[in-house]
């Protein structure tokens, strides 16, 4: 268990003040200059990155009009004040201009913190950095509307539904690897840089995931391909089966 006592900023208070600006992780990086590997893993609750980086990151969210709540009881005063929720502390500085304020969406909740099991900090930052970027496209994909072709839903349709299924198993599969699990078990590197005849749907599955463990790996071919790749033009090139 670490003890973030002694800091300048808890995870608790890191997750407060990104919160009060209604920013996921990767604005919140964007906005302060600071690696996001090491902000997500910091808020995670299983990581204490160097006091740079805590001073860093305290000094950007007072900069940007948040007042941390340092008693000794964390969030006391504000607790008294009815403005504590499970994600932290919220201040009653003016939100940034488009921001939405936490009180508005706060809701019952319960934060559990979960102990990533994944040493390698590389890895680690690169494989985060991969599900939220599928995230984003999934998010992209299930705003697209409906399209309805000759015999039911459109091909386009259908490849969007599988692409969207993909993006879910890939970060389950990522997620898996963050606690130290490798669903089906840990894949050959050479399965995974050269095309192999299938034997099994475990086999299929590692073949149209082969990138994401390339690039959570460090390939940097692999997060070119990614970079470069569209969005599939039929249900069996989204399943990887043509």
């Amino acid at each position: 268990m670490f003890d973030f006592s002694s800091l300048c900023l808890s995870p608790d208070q890191c997750r407060a003040a990104r919160s009060y600006f209604g920013w996921p992780q990767a604005r919140a990086a964007e906005e302060s200059g600071l690696p996001i590997h090491k902000l997500k893993r910091f808020e995670a609750g299983n990581y204490i990155p160097d006091s740079e980086f805590l001073e860093a990151l305290r000094t950007f969210y007072e900069s940007r009009g948040f007042t941390f709540d340092d008693t000794p009881a964390p969030g006391a005063s504000a607790k008294s004040a009815g403005q504590v929720f499970p994600a932290g502390v919220v201040g009653d500085a003016p939100a940034a201009d488009g921001a939405k304020r936490y009180r508005e969406r706060a809701g019952a909740a319960r934060v559990h913190h979960m102990r990533i099991a994944l040493q390698d900090e590389g890895e680690m930052g690169r494989a985060l950095d991969l599900i939220e970027d599928n995230e984003e496209k999934l998010a992209e994909l299930l705003r697209t509307p409906i399209e309805s072709g000759f015999f039911g839903l459109s091909e386009g349709t259908k490849a969007r539904h599988a692409e969207a299924v993909r993006l879910l198993a890939e970060n389950g599969m990522l997620f898996a690897r963050l606690f130290g699990r490798e669903l089906g078990g840990k894949p050959a590197v050479k399965a995974l840089h050269e095309p192999q005849e299938a034997t099994t749907t475990g086999d299929l599955l590692r073949a149209l995931q082969a990138d994401a463990h390339l690039v959570a790996a460090g390939d940097p071919d692999a997060k070119e391909r990614r970079k470069a790749r569209k969005p599939a033009a039929s249900l069996a090139e989204a399943l990887g089966l043509n």
